[in-house]
């Protein structure tokens, strides 16, 4: 549960690392809207978000996803608020190495209600080289 918007950096990391798509999931309001980098790129609601969440921490095998957020800035009201900055991906193997990483930026919309904070936007993108059109990975 988001009981502060600096809970849900806490809560997503601890989420991916376990591999707990149900966690993850549980941070966000049934009618998130996400724009993500990945496949389809966008997903009205959580409903359409789901499979690719639980296909994604399902596919892991013995790796894990550290993650970890760097130069958040967090704007709110009363009921609204807005966090933005940059993710950090990394896929570390059973030994600890990391096998592979990217960094991003991304935004992400809050709604408070009776007693936590939900997700009801998130935006993760990533920069487009001039030079050859491809994303830029580690920003």
């Amino acid at each position: 549960m988001i009981k502060t918007i600096e809970d849900f950096f806490t809560a997503y990391q601890e989420a991916v690392w376990q591999k707990d798509a149900n966690a993850l999931l549980g941070l966000y309001d049934t009618e998130a809207v996400q724009f993500d980098m990945w496949d389809r790129g966008f997903y009205p609601n959580l409903e359409e978000w789901k499979p690719g969440i639980k296909n994604w921490l399902g596919s892991l095998g013995d790796e894990k996803v550290k993650v970890d957020f760097e130069m958040i800035k967090i704007h709110l009201s009363e009921t609204i608020g807005f966090a933005s900055g940059l993710i950090k991906f990394q896929a570390i193997s059973p030994k600890g190495a990391v096998l592979r990483s990217m960094k991003n930026r991304i935004t992400v919309g809050f709604s408070k209600g009776a007693d936590r904070w939900t997700v009801v936007h998130q935006h993760i993108s990533a920069p487009i080289s001039s030079e050859n059109l491809s994303g830029i990975l580690d920003i």
